[in-house]
């Protein structure tokens, strides 16, 4: 399981999660005082300040917030540049050596004054530009494989932020009720202690239980501010997004299985990976074909000899040369070439660890998956009901005085605490459900 997206919440789990039931426990939300309402609009407006985040979030679907992702993520366009220069290098696979151009002037024939000039050209055989051709054919290949895994990692990374959102959304929901619920409890541990009642030992009580909400409450609103700077600077096309606002439910996980052979996104790219070292080794293998050189001369020639005596200019002269290059000290290529077979090497067993390393994460990811099914699947059929069960007979016993308030407060917190876990079990089902979407995709 990527551990990047484990959530970083878990501290919310022993605070007095889980609430009631609004048909089985009614409870008024207490108005917030106006001090922390002035601190909530001036935290809201460093933050627009700061992050540039405009008060209105615009909700999106999963599914269009990963479209425009595709669209304006500075690294798949990072990527997208990569393909281009790759393609455009492929026109520079025939490089020829410069044409070589040069003159003399001087008493080359006779004493007289003569002039010539050459032009040479050094050529290769196809076959060591045909290495280089394919060397940056399987180059340009592998750039368009790697933006296919910049894509497929950036549909995950998305996916498991946009999970971490709703997971946020739904202990905001656990937190607001615990706030109402303790912010009750004290109103009445309050006004108890004011008739005699009760002491201040259950009115102090009450007093932490509500500020304990509130702390987690407000430091989970930075969480999800985090999270979502995170996700707009995933999509990044201007606009401030937010999750929508459905369900809280077990995402669908597709062609779950045992049998699972890796990725092919993260195959195909190591594969090329292999496929370029053994280009390589072709193109330094052809340096040690030989070149050859034409050339063309042409020269003037005054008199016969080196005494004649000038009657009259000559004509001009021609020749032609042929050449071959012979890579004779040739230990220092050789040494290439088996430095180059050692990356081979290393782009097989690559293949081989990365091939390893997908399978023993999907299996990792199947049985935490199951695992973690049953859990969900008790506590939906069971611990839920439970915990609504122990909540309501709780305050029913405790404001008819057959309790008093240690016992409340266990019998509360025991209440929480099951759907407080149900949320955090839920919130990681859904990112090994990911991560499992992930490695059985193939786009």
């Amino acid at each position: 399981m990527d551990t990047n997206y484990k959530s970083k919440h878990r501290d919310t789990k022993n605070f007095t999660e889980n609430t009631v039931n609004s048909n089985n426990f009614s409870v008024t939300s207490v108005v917030k005082n106006k001090s922390n309402k002035m601190k909530e609009k001036f935290l809201k407006i460093f933050t627009f300040l700061i992050f540039g985040i405009g008060f209105s979030q615009t909700p999106i679907s999963l599914e269009s917030a990963i479209n425009k992702a595709l669209d304006n993520n500075l690294a798949i366009k990072d990527g997208t540049l990569r393909v281009q220069y790759q393609e455009k290098m492929q026109r520079s696979a025939t490089v020829i050596d410069p044409l070589m151009i040069s003159g003399e002037i001087g008493q080359m024939n006779s004493a007289y004054v003569d002039n010539k000039f050459s032009v040479s050209q050094t050529i290769r055989l196809p076959k060591f530009y045909n290495s280089q051709k394919k060397v940056l054919a399987e180059e340009y290949k592998n750039s368009m494989l790697q933006l296919d895994v910049h894509k497929w990692q950036l549909k995950k990374e998305i996916s498991l932020i946009y999970n971490e959102l709703k997971y946020l959304d739904e202990k905001k929901k656990l937190l607001k009720k615990a706030d109402s619920i303790f912010s009750q409890y004290y109103k009445r541990a309050e006004l108890r202690l004011k008739k005699g009642e009760s002491n201040l030992l259950e009115k102090a009580t009450a007093e932490n239980l509500r500020s304990q909400a509130e702390l987690q409450l407000n430091a989970l609103e930075k969480d999800r501010e985090i999270a979502l700077q995170k996700f707009n600077f995933l999509i990044n096309d201007g606009t401030f997004y937010q999750n929508d606002k459905e369900k809280y439910t077990v995402l669908d996980i597709n062609n779950l299985g045992e049998n699972f052979s890796g990725n092919p996104i993260i195959l195909k790219q190591l594969e090329q990976e292999k496929n370029i070292q053994n280009a390589k080794l072709l193109a330094e293998k052809s340096k040690l074909t030989p070149s050859f050189n034409i050339g063309y001369n042409n020269m003037s020639m005054y008199g016969t000899g080196a005494d004649d005596k000038f009657y009259e200019r000559s004509a001009r002269f021609h020749s032609g040369m042929v050449g071959i290059g012979l890579p004779v000290f040739n230990s220092a290529q050789k040494s290439v070439i088996e430095a180059q077979k050692i990356n081979q090497q290393i782009a097989e067993n690559n293949y081989q660890l990365g091939s390893l390393q997908l399978k023993n994460q999907y299996t990792q990811n199947f049985n935490l998956y199951q695992k973690l099914t049953d859990e969900i699947s008790y506590y939906q059929k069971t611990g839920l009901a439970n915990s609504e069960s122990i909540l309501k007979t709780a305050n029913n016993q405790y404001y008819n005085g057959e309790i008093n308030y240690l016992e409340w407060t266990l019998l509360v917190n025991q209440a929480f605490e099951i759907e407080n876990k149900y949320t955090d079990r839920l919130k990681e089902l859904n990112d090994i459900i990911i991560e499992i979407n992930a490695l059985k995709s193939d786009n």
